[in-house]
């Protein structure tokens, strides 16, 4: 019963003046703006929130609006089957990731992050998503979860043929948190916290991992 409430899953700044929302709002996402000025609701500006927020208040999520673009890393059908990183608002299309589960695979969505790579034209500035998934490339009998990062170009405006309206800089790699001399791997990403530096090459992310038990 509690599950049909209203969860807000996603809250950040858009404006100097208005705040963006997303909640699941009884296993119908929807988004709204939020006036600062008097912190009301702007009931006209009620929007779709497939692909920004999960149904499900229990699904891992993340998210975050870079230049009045939002960044969501989620579940785009009912059943939680359909993991997506989508880019959404703003004057660019849609674009996302594939469904395939070499693209993504069960994930558990954490937190994400932006590095402003490039001053000026912002075509090499990037976006980083952290999340556990199950992994494909192991070929084992018990499942196998391994933290990931991935990440995507923010002038990524998608490619040609199969890949119109699909990321075509997206990439991703293992997160390794481990105590070798204790056969103790800790594959299961917690929580991320990034530390901006002076420069983008000094940024810092810290990570808090767990092992499977």
């Amino acid at each position: 019963q509690t599950d049909c409430f209203n969860y807000v899953r996603f809250l950040q700044s858009y404006n100097s003046s208005h705040l963006y929302a997303c909640g699941t709002y009884a296993f119908q996402p929807k988004c709204t703006y939020i006036e600062l000025s008097g912190f009301t609701l702007d009931q006209v500006a009620f929007e779709d929130g497939k692909g920004k927020c999960p149904y499900d208040p229990t699904k891992g999520h993340t998210g975050l609006i870079v230049d009045g673009e939002l960044y969501s890393a989620t579940f785009n059908n009912f059943l939680g089957t359909e993991p997506v990183i989508l880019r959404n608002l703003g004057p660019h299309y849609s674009v996302k990731t594939e469904y395939l589960t070499s693209w993504l695979n069960e994930p558990h969505f954490v937190a994400s992050a932006f590095v402003p790579e490039s001053a000026g034209s912002g075509d090499d500035d990037k976006v980083y998503f952290f999340f556990s998934e199950r992994a494909v490339e192991y070929d084992c009998y018990a499942e196998q979860v391994v933290a990931r990062v991935a990440r995507v170009c923010k002038g990524d405006v998608g490619g040609a043929r199969t890949l119109q309206k699909k990321w075509t800089s997206f990439l991703k790699a293992r997160l390794v948190c481990s105590a070798p001399e204790q056969q103790l791997h800790f594959n299961r990403l917690q929580a991320v916290f990034t530390l901006p530096g002076a420069r983008w090459q000094d940024t810092a992310f810290f990570g808090v991992f767990r092992a499977r038990w």
